[in-house]
């Protein structure tokens, strides 16, 4: 009888607890599904943030890429790259060095990463750098507009388009991977592409590719904290032909300035 009896009070005993239990689980349930808090095993690891070009005590500069790394356009010479040098000892109040400019017309991804790959002049520049200015992509995308037109219509193929970016964008990454290797502290800046063409109603279709080109070169930085993209597309949507050179294709002297001041916004 008191065999049964203690059963019988192990039973209930067990059964309180089973139900103690599940409402506690309920409740944690029901606080996951209230106050969902984000899953820390899916965040990549941080990597530690360089020093802002701003906080040294004074910046060195080197600029790569094509004609807009050149200026080609601008009647003053400063191109973008000499005006982010002055703005920034104006907003930073300290010394500003232009220690090189590589930027070569009509130079594409396989042109500059070979350079960056062979040129040890090049390395040493990237090496004594604080800020790196980089533009590239836009050639490449001009040669892939120029074999990949329709032959009814003489306009761009989206689809021969987007096969033929990768090959491009391979190169950018390495270009990008390059130069982080090249100068691990230096914040790099890479200037997004535009549409020069944007005015031209049958050309205006090709500002989607330029904008799968710069979404493409955006996910590349975020790999790295000390890379910086820098949008440009929309500074030559409105007021069009007031920011473009008579080529019809490089930024006149203004538009060099708003790039230069988005670099520098970018930088802050």
């Amino acid at each position: 009888m008191k065999s049964s009896r203690l059963l019988w009070r192990t039973v209930g005993l067990a059964a309180v607890l089973t139900t103690v239990m599940m409402l506690v689980g309920l409740v944690y349930a029901m606080n996951d599904i209230l106050n969902p808090q984000p899953v820390e095993y899916m965040a990549e690891p941080e990597q530690p943030k360089p020093e802002s070009p701003l906080d040294k005590n004074s910046i060195n500069i080197v600029a790569l890429g094509d004609s807009l790394t050149k200026g080609t356009g601008d009647a003053s010479g400063k191109g973008y790259v000499l005006n982010v040098k002055e703005q920034l000892e104006k907003k930073a109040g300290k010394e500003v060095h232009l220690i090189g400019n590589y930027g070569i017309s009509g130079y594409k991804t396989d042109q500059l990463l070979k350079d960056l790959q062979e040129q040890k002049s090049i390395a040493y520049g990237i090496d004594q750098a604080d800020l790196i200015l980089l533009t590239m992509g836009g050639n490449d995308l001009f040669d892939i507009s120029k074999n990949v037109q329709t032959s009814s219509t003489d306009q761009l193929d989206p689809e021969k388009v987007r096969l033929a970016m990768p090959e491009p964008l391979k190169r950018m990454e390495q270009i990008l991977v390059r130069l982080a290797e090249l100068n691990p502290q230096a914040t790099i800046a890479y200037v997004g592409v535009y549409n020069p063409f944007y005015d031209l109603p049958e050309m205006r279709p090709a500002s989607v590719h330029v904008a799968e080109w710069n979404e493409a070169v955006f996910r590349l930085t975020l790999r790295y904290p000390n890379l910086v993209y820098v949008p440009s597309f929309d500074l030559f949507q409105l007021n069009f032909s007031k920011y473009i050179y008579t080529d019809h294709f490089h930024p006149n002297e203004q538009g060099y300035v708003r790039i230069a001041e988005r670099v520098v916004q970018a930088l802050q």
